[in-house]
């Protein structure tokens, strides 16, 4: 006869054990039924979920990828209007689309994505020329804490990397994975020679530290010097919407 530990993994996939809680009296309940105050004040700053994830130098760890790629993109402001199958999220877009729901709503926004079959982490944004480097390592906080906790439970998630200036270097890698697929945007890089090239140094810093398995990169085709990677391009909404039928 099976242990309880043996068959819980079956009763009980991770996509279904991390949507409940126990009361003290004993009694088990989703955690979407807890109020929306009460839900508010706790998933703040997410700490009632950090003993599910491990960190190191305070960063949450992300574990590799190396699944498969060819999902349809589908941008997280637009998750309603799918079904999920064959689709993979993004999140490639500003900040205060979905800041609110990701990080200050995390509980309840992850009840949403589990119908999708892979997810993109979130690329929360990184800046240059900051007075204060906090708000950069806020970001990478968050974004490798979303990443480990949809990993804790059961999401398929694709790490994403992104940095702000020189200085972030230093810190814009910690707890991503080595030898595992990895996302950036190249989105707004182009705008010159200097922004451009700067970007391509900073993926080869990346490659150097991290030995990805492929680079996924969200923006329009071109050549990238430097990379030995193998890279796959998804087209951004501008290029998609816009440059296709000719406009600028």
């Amino acid at each position: 006869m099976k242990n309880f530990i043996d068959i819980q993994p079956v009763l009980f996939p991770k996509k279904e054990m991390y949507l409940m809680e126990h009361t003290r009296d004993g009694r088990s309940r989703r955690i979407g039924k807890i109020s929306e105050n009460k839900r508010y004040k706790r998933s703040l700053d997410n700490m009632h979920l950090m003993e599910y994830l491990t960190f190191v130098n305070g960063v949450a760890q992300v574990a590799p990828y190396n699944g498969r790629t060819d999902f349809e993109p589908v941008a997280f402001t637009d998750r309603n209007r799918h079904d999920g199958k064959n689709q993979i999220v993004h999140f490639f877009q500003d900040d205060y689309k979905f800041l609110n729901r990701v990080w200050r709503n995390l509980d309840a926004t992850t009840m949403t994505l589990s119908k999708f079959d892979c997810l993109f982490a979130p690329d929360f944004s990184m800046w240059r020329d900051l007075p204060s480097e906090q708000p950069n390592r806020n970001n990478v906080y968050r974004n490798r804490f979303v990443t480990a906790y949809w990993q804790h439970c059961g999401y398929n998630v694709i790490p994403v990397a992104s940095w702000g200036g020189i200085d972030t270097l230093s810190y814009c890698f910690d707890g991503l994975p080595t030898h595992s697929v990895v996302a950036v945007s190249c989105t707004g890089n182009r705008k010159s020679t200097s922004d451009f090239g700067y970007w391509c140094y900073a993926l080869q810093r990346m490659e150097e530290k991290l030995s990805p398995t492929q680079i996924i990169i969200y923006g329009a085709e071109m050549d990238v010097s430097g990379i030995h990677t193998p890279l796959k391009f998804i087209p951004d909404y501008i290029t998609t919407h816009f440059r296709k039928n000719g406009k600028k």
